[in-house]
């Protein structure tokens, strides 16, 4: 057991940073000296100047260079003896932009080693080892009572290698990592943490599993189904005709929340509990990606049929298969997988919605040249067949809380008349 220790830093450049050193046990195998920070998302902005305090290369600019090398890397959705479809790479346009909007409340965790070397101004170079986020989100008892919680996605671990050898591979750097986020819980404040991974994705799971049972944590999982349609099939040209942006019409927009609110504020982590964050999220994807827009149709009197948030994931990042299988192949052959349409929020009638996707996905081929839409569905989802692509991808969402009996509370108040759990998946980027 390494005892290792990361830098909590708190406030901004133009306020002055506070630092509260934590010391961790880690089952990481590493035997270098590792720098591990966590900071808010919007100090990206002035990533240098954080480093500077810990004797690192002060350079903003390479500090984004190794986090795109990093956040590129291939995350697996196959098993190392060969199941599964296909593992992926995202390439992030315009970082760190593309990564704030998809969600500006969020602590960004970065492992860094420090090379030998120092330069003339006596700080260091370094290899950025491993990046991820924990967005902060706030979920809402029926009484009303708000409890923040985490959600971690964007996990990175470098694949540098030295003399043909990956130099941090099964060293449990994801150990590591998740040993300071479960710190961070506490450290922050929070009684709820999920992540969402591949099923194969063996390393992420077992480091979740390790420090959940290391701290003494509640930990659980649940299928979710990653859906895969082809635009040109799964579309209807008459259906892309009705639809209507309400991208900017706030009584549209009104409208639609307080459908969202009526079906799915008793989900579990459901994130959305008023006007103002629903259109703070509207706003936040929009501003940044403008081909990402949300749609209604209308019923006979002119309110909502259905209506949804469609996120052009194109504008955010370009996506490859890595060593793909089956017709996965042949997807990855045509590079149609750069350009991927995201539905989320989906409500309304099951016509409706179903007609929504529809025309979501033929106005996107036709307009943008978005040739597949990726739809997430689960056991609990009322739309679940209307969802079905000829492809899929099974992910697990990891809960872990050390509130069980509040958790099962907040599970048995989730419950469809079915007796099915319902979760909140709506993530902008899974």
């Amino acid at each position: 057991m390494k005892q290792r220790s990361y830098n909590y830093v708190t406030g901004t450049s133009q306020t002055g940073y506070q630092v509260q050193n934590v010391k961790i046990e880690s089952e990481d195998l590493y035997e270098k000296d590792i720098i591990l920070l966590a900071f808010h998302i919007s100090e990206l902005h002035n990533a240098g100047k954080i480093l500077k305090m810990f004797g690192l290369k002060d350079d903003t600019s390479y500090f984004y260079d190794q986090c795109r090398s990093v956040i590129s890397v291939s995350e697996s959705h196959q098993e190392e003896g060969g199941d599964g479809s296909f593992s992926f790479q995202a390439y992030f346009h315009n970082f760190p932009e593309s990564v704030i909007h998809v969600n500006d409340r969020a602590i960004v965790v970065v492992a860094l080693e420090p090379k030998d070397e120092v330069n003339t101004d006596g700080l260091k170079d370094y290899w950025l080892v491993g990046y991820i986020h924990a967005n902060i989100f706030d979920l809402r008892d029926r009484d009303g009572s708000l409890h923040e919680g985490f959600y971690y996605n964007m996990l990175r671990i470098s694949e540098r290698s030295a003399g043909g050898v990956k130099v941090y591979r099964r060293k449990k750097i994801f150990t590591m990592i998740f040993s300071v986020l479960h710190s961070l819980v506490g450290v922050y404040g929070v009684h709820f943490a999920y992540a969402s991974m591949g099923k194969q994705n063996k390393a992420i799971h077992d480091a979740l599993v390790f420090n959940s049972k290391k701290y003494s944590k509640h930990f659980e999982t649940f299928p979710v189904r990653t859906n895969t349609v082809l635009n040109k099939f799964y579309g209807s040209k008459s259906a892309a005709k009705q639809l209507i942006d309400i991208t900017h019409n706030k009584e549209k927009l009104k409208e639609m929340y307080k459908m969202l609110a009526a079906e799915k504020s008793d989900y579990v982590f459901s994130s959305i509990h008023s006007e103002d964050m629903f259109f703070r999220l509207i706003d936040n994807i929009t501003k940044y990606s403008k081909t990402s827009r949300v749609y209604m149709l209308p019923n006979a009197s002119g309110g909502i049929e259905a209506a949804g948030l469609a996120v052009n994931w194109g504008d955010y990042f370009a996506l490859t298969l890595d060593k793909p299988k089956g017709f996965f192949k042949f997807l990855a052959s045509l590079k149609l997988t750069d350009r991927l349409l995201y539905p989320i929020h989906l409500v309304g009638s099951r016509d409706g919605v179903k007609k929504l996707l529809t025309g979501m996905a033929s106005k996107y081929l036709k307009e943008h040249k978005v040739y597949i839409s990726v739809i997430n569905s689960y056991e609990a989802d009322q739309y679940k067949d209307l969802k079905k692509g000829f492809l899929h991808d099974d992910y697990i969402f990891f809960i872990i809380s050390d509130r069980l009996d509040h958790l099962n509370k907040l599970k048995d108040q989730s419950k469809s008349p079915e007796g099915h759990v319902r979760f909140f998946i709506d993530n902008p980027i899974l």
